[in-house]
């Protein structure tokens, strides 16, 4: 019985003090709230309809190999790499070409004291600070940062930025006090994710006469648009004309969109910033138009651009590939073109990064469709900064460049695959050798998020990834056809040049003569 009894009383709970329970219970409240918390602020922060300029994410500047093309060299726009010892040149800059901005709104705004405009100016801003703050995250802004010195930062770099848009000239780079070589270092920089400035902050401080969308296209196209745009009607949407500009030739027939513009002088509802009363897309920073400009699909047909949900809906409408084409037996455009199957630039709109396609041609022999592409030294700090631009976690988008990269790295896997595409029109490559430009698709392609699914199932998450799916099986079905690739590959290895050809027509002719000279031996009458 006693036994029992000291079982029972350990069971039983034993008296607690009063100020130990009450800890572990403002432990859990703390908790609870900071669930509370966490929650709030991810609905505040889903309350605008544009993404936050913002760091590259983290994952993306593990390698320090990678994180160099995610900083600036020259110069500095925004909060992030304002405080960059190492850009103090690049601030000297905006200084110069701030009070150039200023001087030049005078004129074209008939007032007569210089700094009564920046008076005002700056006055804009520092009224919409607030406004400009939600645009950036908290950690690119930091905590020591004042309103009256960010406000003054913001007012510097954006009527520099848009003196730079405005003025940029690459065959006459002098009025902006620049050598050629600064310019293009600065131009660079301007396309970096880091380096970006809210569409609002230039919509403040540009004049009322300035189209925005103009300013971008003049500063993508390094001064070409400025020179030619002034000879097309302004019917011509600027987005088109720029793409003209690329092929040398504006056919004016398939363009049809107006300037859309934007005077407002203060900050409303940022759901609006994204597209204007046409439901045409606003870009909201240079790297956004950038994106634009490579993603959207124009619709010839309707002389309209396609904004990118279009796009989007009508890969949604393409059935998935047969079960039999989902495993890929191809590796490279190596292998296509030993299997018959060439590759050639894209028609029309050949810049726009969807533009891929494949048709089978006379049983044996196919054709790969692939947009056109220039790669310089700008050309790897462009596509990673559209890459980590697509991953930032606010930024809602359907991967389109991701998708795309993802599908030209399968088809490249050395520099001769390069080659070939260099060859074909495809590629024209401005870099050290292909076998460089080879292993920048490397390495982009290797944390790609779309590697994933882009070769074995498609995605609806996903803008691109059924369209270059159903390629692919298009490609996997002519190769895996082993008439088709039997045949190609006999051609290909008896008469691969010319002496090859002329020595069989030599051989067949001889044998021809050899059979008439034995028949009329045979018969003689």
């Amino acid at each position: 019985m006693c036994e029992m009894s000291e079982i029972d009383n350990q069971k039983l709970p034993q008296p607690t003090n009063s100020a130990t329970t009450q800890a572990p219970q403002l432990l859990i409240n703390k908790r609870i709230a900071e669930l509370q918390q966490a929650k709030q602020e991810f609905y505040e922060d889903n309350q605008l309809s544009t993404p936050k300029i913002q760091r590259v994410p983290y994952f993306l500047r593990q390698n320090a190999e990678m994180a160099k093309y995610y900083s600036p060299k020259m110069i500095s726009f925004g909060p992030i790499h304002h405080k960059d010892k190492n850009l103090e040149q690049g601030e000297r800059f905006k200084l110069l070409w701030t009070s150039m901005y200023i001087e030049e709104y005078r004129k074209q705004t008939n007032q007569l004291i210089t700094d009564q405009v920046a008076q005002i100016l700056l006055s804009v801003v520092e009224n919409n600070i607030g406004a400009l703050k939600k645009l950036f995250t908290e950690d690119a802004i930091g905590t020591k940062t004042s309103d009256e010195n960010l406000a003054w930062m913001l007012f510097v770099d954006g009527c520099s930025l848009l003196h730079f848009m405005e003025n940029i000239d690459k065959q006459h780079p002098q009025p902006l006090n620049l050598k050629l070589d600064q310019m293009m270092l600065i131009w660079r920089d301007i396309l970096l994710l880091e380096n970006q400035l809210p569409r609002k902050l230039l919509e403040l401080l540009k004049r009322e006469d300035v189209n925005l969308e103009y300013l971008m296209a003049n500063l993508h196209s390094m001064g070409d648009v400025k020179r030619s745009f002034k000879n097309e009607p302004e019917s011509v949407h600027i987005l088109d004309f720029a793409r003209s500009l690329l092929r040398t030739k504006c056919k004016k027939n398939e363009v049809d969109l107006e300037k859309s513009t934007s005077n407002s002088h203060s900050i409303g509802d940022d759901k609006g910033s994204q597209k204007s009363g046409d439901n045409k897309p606003k870009p909201i920073h240079i790297l956004d138009y950038a994106r634009y400009f490579v993603t959207a699909t124009p619709n010839v047909a309707n002389g309209k651009n396609s904004n990118n949900q279009e796009d989007v809906d009508e890969c949604k409408q393409m059935g998935p590939p047969q079960k039999g084409q989902i495993w890929l037996t191809y590796k490279n455009i190596r292998d296509l073109k030993a299997a018959g199957i060439q590759v050639k630039a894209s028609k029309k709109h050949a810049w726009v990064w969807s533009n891929v396609s494949f048709t089978s041609k006379l049983y044996f022999y196919g054709e790969l469709r692939l947009p056109k592409f220039v790669f310089d030294n700008v050309s790897p700090y462009f596509f990673r900064n559209l890459i980590a631009y697509e991953m930032c976690p606010d930024f809602r988008n359907n991967l389109e460049c991701c998708s795309f990269v993802c599908f030209m790295d399968s088809l490249i896997d050395s520099g001769e695959d390069v080659k070939e595409l260099r060859l074909s029109g495809v590629i024209q490559n401005l870099l050290g050798s292909d076998q460089e430009l080879a292993q920048i698709f490397m390495d982009i392609g290797r944390d790609l998020p779309t590697k994933v699914f882009n070769n074995t199932w498609s995605s609806d998450a996903v803008a691109y990834s059924k369209r270059y799916i159903e390629v692919k099986g298009q490609i996997e079905k002519h190769y895996s056809n082993k008439w088709r690739t039997g045949f190609v590959i006999a051609i290909n290895t008896h008469f691969s040049n010319t002496w090859s050809v002329i020595a069989f027509l030599a051989a067949v002719v001889a044998l021809a003569l050899t059979c008439l000279q034995t028949w009329f031996t045979v018969y003689p009458k």
